[in-house]
């Protein structure tokens, strides 16, 4: 019983380690229609910056939240 519970647990822990999100994104707004991307990802230690249009980025997030509402469905 004791070797079942460890098991249970060490598969618990290497399952929530493995769906560990690697990239980050920050977002900068630098003047009134102008923001900064910073995306990070932790993995393989990169750090991308870039600079857009603040309603391009909102046409991208918009697209995204409706891919993703598509998938969940």
């Amino acid at each position: 019983m004791k070797n079942l519970i460890t098991i249970l647990f060490l598969s618990l822990c290497l399952t929530a380690n493995s769906q560990e999100k690697c990239v980050t994104v920050k977002v900068e707004k630098i003047e009134d229609y102008r923001v900064r991307i910073t995306k990070t990802d932790t993995c393989k230690n990169i750090v991308t910056i870039s600079t857009m249009l603040e309603k391009d980025w909102r046409s991208r997030k918009n697209k995204r939240k409706k891919r993703k509402k598509r998938k969940n469905d």
